[in-house]
């Protein structure tokens, strides 16, 4: 099977329309990396820029990270995702953000296709078991600053990619919002992994989930959009029921706060606060083997009502 999900994110980059910056690195004794990275900078040098609040390019980095394999549309104010085929590739294998690189003290969160040809994360990667060695590759970098020659050296040297294409975009901007938000299936997904769900048992995921107003504590209330808003429903073939329970955010002991007042308490650590609110706020599960339908959790809108 080749998906080709490199080559398809590649494209869908390509197409924007922003400023981009080339850079050409050459293999030496100590690398045999070597090739181009090329950035497009959606308003990371200057976050006032059009590129960085443009919706259309937000949807178009959003579907390159899942490697073209889901579709996005935004109406009445809420942002849907639909992934016909292959959402376990689509979702945890490209558009889960598991790829850490770092300048200085700065870090810069990737996601997208090119995380399969550096199989970042390992684990991740190999468990669902897609694998691609592409000329071409992919990446969608959440960033303050943009890549240097060291980080587009990195990136060719593990995804041993001949050219790279590299979205780049800022957490607190309009592209980075539906980037957060389109991720809405993958949060299911995410969940389901961690509770040693077989994920390849999918075979479609749909979701929709509310759109906050961008302001200066959207980290916070994309989480909250997703925590408790989310409606998420997946088709698989064989469910563990004894799981249902346990798929919906509303399993957390951290659940019913805002996700600001969740994490100050955690002293600003996302790694010390309960992996298990990190869930939609409801998911249904269709098992098209018996024809059952499973539902997990409900949407919150009290605390909804408070972020649009």
């Amino acid at each position: 099977m080749n998906l080709e999900v490199n080559e398809k994110a590649y494209n869908l980059l390509d197409t924007i329309e922003t400023e981009r910056k080339i850079i050409k690195v050459e293999s030496s004794e100590n690398s045999s990396a070597g090739g181009e990275v090329i950035v497009l900078d959606m308003g990371v040098t200057d976050k006032t820029k059009d590129a960085g609040n443009n919706v259309k390019f937000g949807i178009m980095t959003a579907e390159a990270a899942m490697g073209g394999l889901g579709k996005i549309s935004i109406k009445d104010n809420k942002i849907y995702v639909s992934i016909p085929e292959h959402p376990s590739i689509a979702t945890l294998s490209c558009q889960m953000a598991g790829w850490r690189l770092k300048i200085g003290n700065e870090i810069l969160i990737g996601s997208g296709p090119a995380k399969i040809a550096a199989i970042v994360p390992k684990d991740t990667i190999n468990r669902i078991g897609y694998f691609e060695s592409p000329e071409k590759a992919a990446l969608l970098l959440e960033t303050n600053i943009m890549p240097n020659e060291e980080t587009a050296k990195k990136i060719l040297e593990k995804t041993k990619a001949k050219k790279v294409i590299v979205g780049a975009f800022r957490g607190d901007s309009m592209v980075g919002l539906i980037n957060v938000l389109a991720r809405v299936v993958e949060m299911g997904f995410y969940r389901m992994d961690y509770l040693k769900f077989d994920t390849n048992k999918a075979i479609s995921g749909e979701g929709f989930v509310p759109v906050p107003k961008l302001n200066d504590d959207i980290m916070y209330t994309s989480n909250d959009a997703l925590i408790y808003g989310a409606d998420v429903t997946i088709n698989v073939n064989g469910w563990d029921e004894n799981l249902t329970d346990k798929i919906s955010s509303s399993s957390s002991p951290a659940y019913g706060r805002p996700f600001k007042d969740i994490f100050t308490e955690a002293g600003g650590d996302f790694y010390k606060i309960d992996l298990g609110i990190f869930a939609p706020a409801k998911i249904t599960i269709i098992d098209i083997e018996n024809n059952k339908r499973y539902v997990s959790g409900h949407v919150n809108d009290a605390i909804i009502n408070k972020i649009l």
